[in-house]
């Protein structure tokens, strides 16, 4: 089913300027707002505000902020997810709000507390930072992407990838002793990274969500008993389930997104909604996430998930980044190579895979081991779509000797 939408307006976000103001005076009035990151390039900024029939770029205003948003207000969110392609994801405000509420039941967060923000708030994790914040009445922190902990001074919340968390655990020096909780997110982390990090006294948390959710629909506390696949168990009020076909997540929530836009017209989803990432719950009901089925690739008969590798391969390097990627294989069909963070000079490709065949079966082994370059290395997460598009187009990388 489609379903017209009417215009939209777009709100450029800057970093180290609340983003609140300008959006609640906005969904005061009823309207569907596009976020868009400053940095954005100038052709995909054009294809967006086209997508989502554009009308006008709001100016920022340092308004008193109000709660009485309309109903029909909104968000639209620009994500690529696993496919390297841009999707409009509409999420209304209430599930939003919804979404903040769920997740301080779990992860206190009010009054006194401060959460530091280094995502952008054109993403679904960056934004819903502030909303928590308005929600409880808690207290938020523009700042760069924390490198030692002096740059957490003060602060009581904070949501990391691993690469992130692997930088700041190089830091000798000790954590803050206001930090409340490490919110550790974007992607497969290893079990070296999160023992390091618990071993510390980091409060590290582990968190599962996507935009289509409004972010998190599970969370708990880590232990260092604790799997890497461990993603939490399932927030008060939603409900996951497993499809025993595929072992696909399957979602109920009132957070859901209200849809997809296409062509300016919304495309609703529907309940459960279809996450297609691969999961199983535990002995004491909480979540594991193995993998995607989208990332998922056949060589030589043989199911290989990406995920799989990048944990090994991260608790190889101390939780820097790694990325694999199937690539064409003559005989095999596909066969999985891998990058490895930038910062890694000095190992080579014969200590990777002689520590991975410790860890892993043969056939999951890369074939080959390339540096990550800098423009992947420098995101929050390494996209494994951007990847492989650049490795199919014939673009050269270094290689790991």
């Amino acid at each position: 089913m489609v379903v017209s939408a009417h215009d939209a307006v777009a709100l450029e976000v800057v970093s180290g300027i609340d983003p609140l103001p300008t959006l609640t005076a906005a969904w005061n009035r009823g309207e569907r707002v596009l976020l868009i990151a400053r940095d954005l390039p100038d052709a995909l900024r054009t294809d967006l505000f086209t997508r989502a029939v554009v009308q006008r770029e709001l100016s920022t205003t340092h308004a008193h902020i109000r709660s009485d948003f309309a109903p029909e207000a909104s968000v639209i969110i620009a994500t690529s997810g696993s496919s390297g392609s841009p999707r409009l994801i509409e999420l209304s405000v209430d599930a939003l709000t919804t979404s903040a509420r769920l997740g301080t039941r779990v992860i206190a967060f009010g009054e006194g507390d401060i959460w530091h923000a280094s995502l952008s708030s054109a993403s679904i994790g960056g934004l819903m930072i502030h909303v928590r914040a308005l929600v409880t009445g808690a207290t938020v922190r523009h700042a760069s992407s924390p490198r030692v902990w002096s740059d957490l001074a003060g602060i009581t919340h904070v949501s990391l990838v691993p690469t992130q968390l692997a930088r700041l655990l190089d830091d000798p020096t000790p954590p803050p002793a206001t930090l409340k909780a490490v919110m550790l997110g974007g992607g497969p982390s290893s079990n070296s990274l999160r023992k390091r990090a618990i071993s510390r006294g980091i409060p590290l948390f582990a968190t599962y969500g996507m935009t289509e959710t409004a972010s998190q629909v599970a969370t708990g506390a880590v232990t260092a008993s604790d799997e890497a696949t461990l993603a939490g168990s399932p927030l008060a009020g939603i409900t996951i389930t497993i499809d025993p076909l595929h072992s696909e997540v399957l979602i109920d929530t009132p957070t859901l997104a209200r849809g997809t836009i296409v062509d300016g017209a919304l495309v609703p989803f529907t309940q459960p909604f279809r996450t297609r990432d691969i999961g199983a719950f535990d002995a004491n009901g909480r979540l594991h996430i193995h993998g995607r089925l989208d990332a998922m690739f056949i060589s030589g008969g043989r199911n290989i998930h990406p995920e799989t590798i990048e944990r090994a391969l991260t608790d190889l390097v101390g939780g820097r980044a790694a990325c694999v990627v199937g690539v064409a294989h003559e005989k095999w069909g596909m066969r999985p190579v891998a990058f490895v963070d930038i910062d890694l000079m000095g190992i080579s490709a014969a200590f990777l895979r002689a520590q991975l065949r410790e860890r892993l079966e043969p056939y999951l082994i890369p074939d080959t081991f390339f540096v990550l370059p800098q423009d992947e290395a420098s995101r929050f997460k390494p996209s494994r779509a951007m990847l492989a598009q650049r490795l199919a187009r014939g673009e050269r990388f270094e290689e790991l000797a």
